[in-house]
């Protein structure tokens, strides 16, 4: 017999042990009896807590997980979330046998997958599982039986995880459509021609489409369009009917009509109103400014050095500190901040028209619209608001298909410390809570952020999901913690940016963490359809 660590179908099958199990406290499965024991744990019903060595998360109904022998030095440890769970466990030896000139070979093999997976075929899945036990209590020594038993549920298995790769192979491939229109607006797209590409239905196309994008496909292209024209029009002294003609609109007036009714005002209006150079008091108002469409080389920031945070601090102007001759010498058209700069309204007003924001007191929706109507946009803030809720909605209800009623919990982490947010602080709440609607975990209610000196006391909140806003340099520390739950690691920028911008983004941010996947992906956030700079933090 040889040996080897490929991952492959076996086709011969020792099976050790078969145990279908109902557990109500803390189940623990010490390391393997032979380095080339593997084993697989189900959940049949409920949902736990789970730490094999130096990781962890959650198991809920339908989860499942290949350990091989090297993922066990420290052994499984289970923790029923519900009031108990049924789990089925089984040992195996697993090989993959053929015949050659002068015999068999036989090589010992790694199942073909590993780690945590999710099926949603179950009730099959728990047939195979009876027969399995039900043969294992019989006479577990009939091997052969045994062995066509596990293949069968092996099979299911298999079967089950194929579909769910189907479901994400989908996804991924309507992202890439998605990026193409994205890239080539401009050009004509037939809804026929996109479904046949991705091997749907039209009719199921666009519904999977909507589901993804909040739009439909007519819809996304012409938004994308929008996109670009509104960044034409600030960005470069072109005319209409020039930028009409780059988004793919042949007749003028008809562009002016999409325009009017996806932005919210005529493009010569957008225009004026937009070509104003703005001095910024405060960091959070550049993300209002983007999201309505100002460019950023029409900005001037102004403010102290402490208040330099990502994305803005590496602005050429963000070393500037609050100086009324200096910024005076500047000659803004218009000046936006906070009132806390109320004391120094007249000497501001006195260099150019200022908008101060009652920045705590109100909301960011509030801020804003007080924004778009000093520009004198402020249909432009009604429909990105519009669209914003769309965006949101659908969010939701893929989250939802994602987690179900899983609790999510927001954490900022630093050496020697964190910050729990509670479902009282706004810049999280507005988010998760607010416009995903997902549950905030039992003891967090009632508080705006609790300060805590050890990420361990997070275990007393039992939160099935931790957005963890860490830093870089924390980030090797944070696994012997053991956390418990899915732990999705992000960094501040855009969850405590409290601007129209900052929302946007970590909608897409959460749908990356909480819907698509559960590791950080390096892609840009946010589909906004104004300018905006690529600084999306997932480290």
């Amino acid at each position: 017999m040889g040996k080897t660590d490929t991952y492959r179908d076996p086709n011969v099958i020792t099976v050790n042990d078969v145990q279908v199990l109902s557990i109500s406290k803390e189940w623990k499965l010490v390391e393997a009896r032979d380095r080339s024991e593997q084993f697989i744990i189900l959940v049949i019903e409920g949902r736990a807590s789970f730490r094999l060595d130096q990781t962890g998360g959650m198991l809920n109904q339908g989860d499942f997980m290949v350990i091989s022998p090297e993922d066990m030095q420290e052994g499984l440890a289970l923790l029923p979330i519900t009031e108990n769970i049924y789990v089925c466990y089984v040992a195996l030896f697993a090989a993959h046998a053929r015949k050659e000139r002068d015999g068999w070979l036989i090589n010992e093999v790694m199942l073909p997958i590993q780690g945590k997976h999710h099926i949603e075929t179950i009730s099959l899945i728990h047939h195979h599982i009876e027969q399995l036990h039900l043969a294992w209590r019989k006479d577990h020594f009939d091997q052969p039986t045994m062995q066509i038993l596990f293949l069968k549920l092996w099979q299911a298995i298999m079967a089950g995880v194929t579909l769910q790769e189907k479901k994400t192979d989908r996804q991924q491939l309507l992202q890439g459509i998605a990026e193409h229109m994205e890239q080539h607006c401009e050009e004509t797209f037939q809804i026929e021609e996109m479904a046949r590409y991705s091997g749907m239905t039209p009719t199921l196309f666009y519904q999977q489409f909507k589901e993804y994008t909040s739009l439909t496909p007519l819809q996304f292209i012409n938004r994308k369009r929008m996109e670009k024209a509104c960044q034409l029009l600030v960005a470069e002294d072109v005319m209409i009917p020039e930028v009409a003609n780059e988004v793919g609109y042949r007749d003028v007036y008809y562009f002016s009509r999409m325009f009017k009714k996806i932005v919210g005002v005529p493009p010569y209006r957008f225009k004026k109103s937009l070509q104003k150079k703005i001095a910024v008091l405060h960091p959070a108002i550049i993300g209002d400014l983007l999201a309505l469409g100002v460019s950023i080389q029409q900005l001037i920031p102004v403010w102290e050095k402490h208040r330099q945070k990502r994305p803005y601090s590496q602005m050429e102007a963000a070393t500037l500190e609050f100086d009324l001759y200096r910024l005076h010498q500047m000659e803004p058209d218009l000046i936006v901040g906070t009132d806390q700069v109320a004391p120094w309204f007249e000497q501001l007003e006195a260099i150019a028209p200022t908008l101060l924001i009652p920045f705590k007191t109100t909301t960011w929706r509030d801020h804003l619209q007080q924004v778009a109507a000093m520009l004198g946009i402020a249909e432009v803030a009604t429909s990105w608001l519009y669209y914003y809720d769309q965006k949101a909605v659908a969010a939701r209800e893929r989250i939802r298909k994602k987690i179900g009623n899983e609790t999510v919990m927001a954490v900022r982490a630093w050496d020697g410390g964190a910050r729990i947010f509670g479902a009282r602080r706004r810049k999280i709440s507005d988010i998760l809570y607010g416009d995903l609607q997902v549950r905030p975990p039992v003891g967090t209610d009632h508080f705006a952020f609790l300060d805590i000196v050890s990420l361990d006391e997070l275990h007393d909140f039992q939160a099935d999901h931790i957005l963890l806003f860490d830093e870089r340099k924390i980030r090797t520390d944070v696994r012997k913690h053991r956390l418990k739950g899915n732990v999705h690691r992000a960094g501040v920028y855009p969850w405590l940016h409290y601007s129209a911008l900052g929302h946007e983004q970590a909608i897409s941010e959460a749908l990356t963490h909480l819907a698509e996947s559960q590791e950080c992906t390096k892609k840009e956030s946010g589909s906004s359809i104004f300018l905006r700079p690529q600084v999306c933090d997932n480290n």
